[in-house]
């Protein structure tokens, strides 16, 4: 069964072997970006080749529809159904059947009749209770493809590493940096001040976390790291009754922990710097500004728009046809500029862009990984891209502080440039710099 389209990049290819050796069981592990769809395309050619039938599990109906539509390009003389989003097909007259994990689970999900190969793309969704019915003994191949095969509770160990028994290194940022399969990188780092009022309450919210993290790690049992699995045990002790000292402790702490977010990601410093960014990103192709929460968001393209910069809001809040409608837009050059939280960072088809714009740092690698790969896929026409990361100085943003860990050490590590600033130096800079960025 031959694919259409280019061949196999030479990690493909080597993911691929390894996926064969390991008796076609493995969870394969590549940066957005460098192809992991193509990866999986190659292993349902593969099964449909020996006769398998194939089951494709998506977590979104954006996804849902990015598969389907290249399955048809890849394969396009397979039989292929989907099922999810108001589709409802089912094995019979199909060999590949695309699904939403929760169309998959259901009782009355469809079963192949003979042998077949389980696609699980964002494997690492997966790993939890109701979702982890996903992995049945049914399907004797499986494939799952992510990112970064982490979580913040224990759902690898549990379901997913037990299911798929092996982990291939697919394609590192150093390995796709070095196959000139991402694109160059120049990264900014913005020192923004806090105003006096905002650093004032910044440092009693930061304190009182700090003191109450002791507190819940040496006298109540949380775990210390990583970050995830230690907010996953004070949210749960968070919800006891309260008639335990560990529930009061554990619900201060995220009191505390959530207003020094909310300050930090709507820290006024950060606006103004974005706003003095105005002028030299209305001519510097498209930029995807990642903030933290739905007002951040709003009101940082509502700055962007002040400047003169096409920009648009995209959160969680928007229907699917608004989505779309942005989405298309960022594309064709309607828009320039999209500031997004969390719902650009896994499961949606973004247009290439030229700029990164870091309004809030997260603790989840992952989720950096993600939004990493929005910027580096390689350009058309070789051009870098660029990645500005704003920070709140004397926060647990700076990068003085330990902030970021191995979000900038995997960023700076594949970096042409490295330039630190000030926010009113910052957008000189970007003038300023060479054929390398900015």
């Amino acid at each position: 069964m031959t694919l259409a389209g280019p061949p196999l990049r030479a990690w493909q290819s080597e993911a691929f072997d390894a996926w064969i050796t390991a008796d076609r069981s493995a969870v394969v592990e590549a940066v957005t970006g460098t192809g992991k769809t193509t990866l999986g395309m190659a292993a349902i050619a593969d099964g449909i080749a020996r006769g398998l039938d194939v089951l494709v599990v998506v977590p979104t109906l954006e996804l849902l529809d990015q598969w389907h539509r290249a399955i048809r390009r890849a394969l396009p003389d397979v039989p292929l159904g989907r099922r999810g989003g108001g589709h409802t097909d089912t094995f019979t007259g199909k060999r590949i059947l695309v699904s939403t994990v929760h169309s998959a689970i259901a009782s009355s999900a469809p079963q192949p009749s003979g042998p077949a190969l389980l696609v699980a793309d964002e494997v690492h969704r997966y790993g939890a209770g109701m979702l982890s019915r996903l992995l049945s003994d049914r399907f004797a191949e499986r494939i799952g493809l992510t990112a970064t095969l982490e979580r913040a509770d224990d759902g690898v160990e549990r379901f997913l590493l037990p299911y798929f028994r092996t982990v291939i290194e697919g394609c590192t940022y150093e390995r796709g940096h070095a196959d000139g399969i991402l694109a160059p990188v120049s990264v900014m780092l913005v020192a923004v001040p806090f105003e006096p009022k905002e650093a004032a309450e910044y440092q009693e919210y930061d304190e009182t976390a700090k003191q109450l993290r002791g507190n819940l790690i040496d006298k109540f049992g949380c775990a210390g790291e990583p970050f995830g699995e230690f907010m996953r045990d004070v949210q749960l002790l968070g919800q006891g009754d309260g008639a335990d000292s560990s529930t009061w402790v554990a619900r201060k702490y995220l009191h505390a922990f959530s207003k020094r977010r909310s300050l930090l990601a709507e820290c006024r410093g950060k606006r103004e710097a974005l706003r003095g960014l105005g002028a030299v990103l209305k001519n510097n192709g498209r930029a995807l500004a990642f903030s933290e929460t739905r007002k951040s968001s709003q009101e940082a393209a509502e700055v962007l728009l002040d400047e003169g910069v096409l920009a648009a809001p995209f959160t969680s809040d928007l229907s699917k046809h608004d989505r779309k409608r942005l989405l298309a837009e960022f594309k064709s050059g309607v828009l320039t500029a999209l500031v997004a939280p969390k719902v650009l960072d896994e499961g949606v088809d973004v247009p290439e862009s030229d700029v990164g714009i870091i309004l809030a740092s997260s603790k989840s690698r992952r989720q950096m990984i993600q939004r990493m790969g929005r910027i580096i896929r390689p350009k058309s026409d070789g051009r870098p891209a660029s990645f500005l990361v704003m920070y709140a100085e004397n926060s647990s943003e700076d990068p003085s502080n330990g902030a970021h860990g191995t979000f900038l050490e995997q960023l700076t590590g594949i970096a042409t440039q490295v330039v630190s600033v000030s926010a009113d130096e910052a957008p000189d800079a970007m003038v300023g710099g060479d054929s390398r960025g900015f």
